[in-house]
């Protein structure tokens, strides 16, 4: 497997492959997604290329359409002559297991933490994260965060470990590549299933599988309004954010691995995404008003959430994975050591789909074009309306690429988009916005996809409806709604109990705790303003260490000081 590839100098950077793990049912889309893309195939026309792709969930219910994907995509290859040997694909579908089953994982979590931890305390006060009268929901059924977990663990560290497995044969896939490569896992953020996996699952991959020696970027989406009940406002989305921003951000993650080790640095070393469906979703709401209501509801969700699948997967795969990482160069995670200075709290990066046009919703395939730019240009305005951050929040970079048909006025949408994005993204004159433009091959839609770098967790506003939500449920409601750290005793998202101001309760009431301030996890204390003062930080730390050279200024100031005559040598 070769290292990622760029040049500082001149900025030439390699192609990459890119593979994706998918968790859960949105997860699931991310895959299906990829493998629609004819991009991916072309990349795999390089004798060097591979491609992996493994889809992991609770029962096999949301698993078809990726495996059909998969079966028609390696006949693609075939029809090519590319060898279908370049590719794998893996779908595990995780078993409910019966209730007894179930706790005996629970109770052997101490035997499994000690496999990756030899040194690892056996605590004597141990109990099991989930409680016991707990009833195991059916496959399909919504599943609490921490249940997600413990099946997870079950499969990884248990029996035939099949997670191990399939790990193990994804990353042993990726390591043939002659290419650098890009790892992406994909997870709905307010689902338990995928949120609840994504904690271990990356760490597993990242940390321990892959050392820590290419990028694995983290791809969580957000609910739209048009979701469902248990997942808008959800509060597990609150407990995810929470782990998420202590693995992301620098100092927190110090103050994780200070108790606990190396192996919770974050799994993400390529950076996150948090995407954005929701103007999507308004987009689309009015696709059709015919037909039964439950109907044209799961429908509408559908075509919402494929779309915005697709359009971060053709991110992705774009110009051979070299969009994506320089997408990934502003937010520090993609340079050599040397270059990069860490965005801390403020490491996440906003992809908001903006979705402008669709066939059939407001204008008729056929009618004046004068329509269809009037509707373009009030979908654009609707940008900041719909994407999901409080207002006040800007950035020193902004990036957004717009994709239409050739019939359609790219200079007049792009100089809208600028006009927008400049009035209320970025911060002074001193930032950069980059706009492009690309064909899209339907000429009755539009979209772009608007990339914000330097995001808190608390400039979404997801994060304070989330935590409303979760400040409601009782203390065993709480626990399940958790995942990172539980197996080794912090509840992350509840103060500490002997430690006070800090975060990460103790669940079997011990010592178990975590170096993290608990009024910066809750947001009482918000980060600094804008990414731009965290770097601004981070660099003037780093030139304290700068060492004067010969003839540098402290050498001049030195030779004004009266010289002593030399001496003739005799």
């Amino acid at each position: 497997m070769s290292a990622s590839l760029y040049h500082s100098a001149t900025g030439v950077q390699a192609p990459h492959c890119m593979h994706v793990v998918g968790i859960g049912r949105t997860g699931a889309a991310y895959v299906e997604a990829l493998l629609r893309t004819g991009e991916i195939e072309d990349h795999l026309a390089d004798p060097r290329a591979t491609f992996a792709a493994l889809v992991v969930d609770i029962g096999d219910q949301d698993m078809g359409l990726a495996q059909d994907y998969a079966a028609a995509f390696i006949k693609r290859l075939e029809s090519r002559g590319i060898p279908s040997d370049r590719f794998l694909f893996q779908s595990v579908a995780l078993p409910v297991p019966e209730k007894e089953e179930f706790f005996e994982g629970m109770n052997r979590t101490r035997e499994f933490l000690k496999l990756e931890y030899p040194r690892y305390y056996w605590n004597p006060n141990f109990e099991s994260y989930v409680p016991k009268k707990y009833e195991m929901p059916k496959a399909g059924e919504h599943f609490p965060r921490a249940v997600a977990k413990g099946i997870y663990a079950n499969a990884y560290y248990a029996g035939d470990r099949p997670m191990d497995a399939a790990l193990r044969k994804f990353v042993d896939h990726i390591e043939k590549a002659g290419l650098p490569s890009l790892v992406t896992v994909c997870f709905s953020m307010a689902g338990g299933t995928g949120s609840g996996m994504v904690v271990d699952l990356a760490r597993h991959l990242s940390n321990v599988k892959l050392g820590r020696r290419i990028p694995v970027i983290g791809v969580g989406q957000l609910p739209h309004s048009g979701d469902p009940e248990t997942y808008k406002d959800s509060p597990a989305l609150y407990t995810t954010l929470n782990d998420l921003d202590c693995m992301l951000d620098d100092d927190k993650n110090a103050g994780v691995t200070a108790v606990w080790g190396d192996l919770y640095r974050s799994p993400f070393t390529g950076g996150f995404f948090v995407v954005n469906p929701e103007q999507s979703w308004q987009r689309l709401t009015a696709y059709t008003t015919t037909g039964e209501a439950p109907i044209r509801q799961s429908f509408k969700e559908m075509v919402t959430n494929r779309f915005v699948a697709d359009s971060f997967m053709r991110f992705v795969v774009a110009d051979n994975g070299r969009d994506l990482f320089r997408a990934l160069r502003p937010a520090g995670l993609t340079g050599a050591p040397h270059e990069t200075v860490s965005s801390k709290s403020r490491s996440w990066t906003l992809f908001d789909v903006a979705k402008l046009t669709h066939p059939g919703v407001q204008v008729l395939p056929g009618e004046a074009p004068s329509k269809w730019e009037a509707v373009v240009n009030q979908w654009i305005d609707f940008v900041p309306k719909y994407d999901g951050l409080r207002d006040g929040f800007k950035t020193d970079y902004a990036e957004v690429l717009i994709y239409g048909s050739r019939n359609m006025p790219m200079e007049d949408i792009a100089k809208t988009f600028r006009e927008v994005v400049s009035k209320k993204y970025m911060l002074d004159s001193e930032s950069s916005l980059h706009v492009s433009t690309h064909e899209f091959f339907d000429a009755l839609t539009s979209y772009a996809n608007v990339i914000l770098p330097g995001v808190a967790k608390t400039d979404l506003e997801a994060f304070w409806s989330s935590q409303k939500v979760y400040d409601k449920l009782s203390w065993e409601e709480k626990l399940n709604e958790h995942a990172w750290l539980i197996d080794i005793g912090p509840m992350l998202s509840e103060p500490a109990i002997r430690f006070e101001g800090m975060a990460g309760e103790c669940i079997w009431g011990c010592a178990c705790w975590v170096v993290v301030p608990y009024d910066q996890l809750r947001g009482d204390k918000l980060p600094p303003a804008n990414r731009k003062i965290i770097m601004e930080e981070g660099i003037a730390a780093m030139t304290k260490t700068v060492v004067a050279t010969p003839g540098g200024a402290a050498t001049k100031r030195k030779s004004k000081a009266p010289q002593a005559e030399p001496v003739a040598a005799e």
